[in-house]
């Protein structure tokens, strides 16, 4: 039990780093995955990299689903173990496993039988769209195992234990390290499986990170003894869900914010694919200290909330947002001083390079307001209302698609035009949801002191 924080009490910065530490290591490990991937694969040509790249968009249904389970039993579980109440974060646990066990199932099914033409439908052509099936199914498979880990890793925060999850994610990412290049390359007696490779090396490594969960909570009983019968309580399952289905929903909205972009793109070439795989890839890791500060920020806030702190739940949001702009600005210096380099770390392709340069100068202005929107988001999170969250992520949505499907064919604008209109949604995506929190704190009156 040593290793839960109480979140309740003492210097919200200092908890907040020392809580988003191991956090934001998890994350990396994490987005290492998909960047020793795509390092890998990128020697094979721009080819492979436009398979992996329209492939990996499914990586958001995977963090949908996470978010519908994982977010609803962080907050339940932070505000149980807020109020006392540990019998009822162990029956949270217990729903949010079960719930993750269908819907991998389910994902992964999916998966399996629209390879093809999803991949067809969104640029993939010759070996791009024979590769990109080849990682596409092999990926459905571990929707299952990544759903399952990042539900264990929310479980695991909502206790106030993130070192368990970094540990875990750590180990799971040296093994793809070391299988990538055997598979992809076929060293050491191994076939030569190029982008399927990469896809096998990944579903291995997350199946040993599961077998590893599986036995700290069941075997070695570590911070909760999931005892009594394994049905679905459907009250539980309601109230996961009500705090869960906007924040995930949110993730699917933002997976067809992808698709949307990768359809307009499809017409621009192969080259042009790969550099929005290449430099979305290189954003997701900007965005990663900024998202691990945020993750903190909605287990304190639970747990305050669950405390009946809500002056402590302002301060930290306050605190949260000031660290996470910082990081966001430092992201943009970079992306405009070395965007060059940048890619080149993926692709040496002249085309692939230009294309990939003007997206990262472009879309790393929005870092800012992103980083706001996910610190506005942390706090609906832990207070269980992320409702604002979707109806803001599907404004933005809405806006991007009807702009980025008409402006540019109008007024005959080249490829920036669609990273220019992305960056003017977050903006106004920035806007609202900020004056909403705004609206939602002044109608908390602080009933503690910090």
């Amino acid at each position: 039990m040593t290793d839960r924080l109480n979140l309740t009490t003492g210097t919200i910065a200092r908890q907040l780093f020392r809580l988003s530490s191991p956090i934001m290591f998890g994350m990396l490990m994490f987005t290492l995955y998909l960047l020793t991937d795509l390092y890998f694969v990128g020697r094979l040509g721009p080819d492979a990299v436009a398979a992996l790249s329209i492939s990996g968009n499914v990586f958001f249904v995977h963090l949908g689903l996470s978010f519908i389970i994982g977010t609803g039993a962080m907050a339940l579980i932070a505000q149980a173990y807020g109020a006392k109440k540990f019998s009822r974060a162990k029956e949270v646990f217990k729903q949010s496993l079960i719930l993750s066990l269908i819907a991998g199932s389910v994902a992964a099914v999916t998966g399996l039988l629209i390879a093809h033409p999803y991949i067809s439908f969104f640029g993939g052509k010759g070996m791009a769209l024979k590769w990109g099936v080849e990682y596409f199914q092999i990926y459905s498979i571990s929707l299952l195992f990544l759903l399952l880990m990042h539900v264990f890793s929310a479980c695991y925060r909502g206790m106030g234990d993130t070192k368990t999850s970094m540990l875990i994610i750590l180990q799971s990412l040296v093994l793809n390290i070391i299988l990538d290049p055997v598979l992809i390359f076929g060293l050491a007696g191994f076939p030569a499986l190029g982008v399927k490779g990469a896809a096998l090396a990944s579903l291995i490594s997350q199946i040993y990170g599961v077998v590893i969960y599986i036995y700290l909570v069941f075997v070695k009983k570590q911070h909760i003894h999931l005892k009594g019968p394994w049905t679905l309580n459907l009250g539980v399952i309601k109230q996961s869900l009500a705090i869960g289905l906007p924040s995930g929903v949110a993730y699917f909205l933002m997976t067809a914010n992808l698709l949307i972009t990768y359809r307009v793109v499809s017409p621009y070439g192969t080259q042009a694919l790969a550099s929005l795989g290449i430099g979305f890839r290189i954003v997701q890791a900007i965005y990663l200290p900024s998202v691990a500060i945020c993750d903190a920020m909605a287990a304190m806030v639970g747990q305050n909330f669950g405390a009946k702190k809500q002056s402590r739940v302002i301060s930290t949001f306050w605190t949260g947002w000031r660290i996470s702009s910082m990081l966001m600005i430092a992201g943009t210096v970079l992306c405009w001083m070395f965007p060059t380099f940048l890619i080149h770390l993926f692709s040496q392709d002249p085309q692939v390079t230009y294309y990939g340069v003007i997206y990262l100068k472009i879309i790393s202005l929005a870092n800012m307001a992103v980083g706001t929107i996910l610190t506005v988001s942390a706090v609906f999170q832990g207070i269980g209302k992320t409702y604002p969250t979707l109806v803001c992520a599907l404004a933005d949505n809405f806006l991007f698609a009807i702009a980025v499907f008409t402006l540019p064919i109008y007024f005959s604008w080249g490829i920036s035009s669609v990273w220019w209109i992305k960056l003017m949604t977050a903006v106004l995506e920035m806007a609202f949801c900020s004056a909403w929190l705004k609206y939602h704190i002044k109608k908390m009156s602080p009933l503690s002191t910090v």
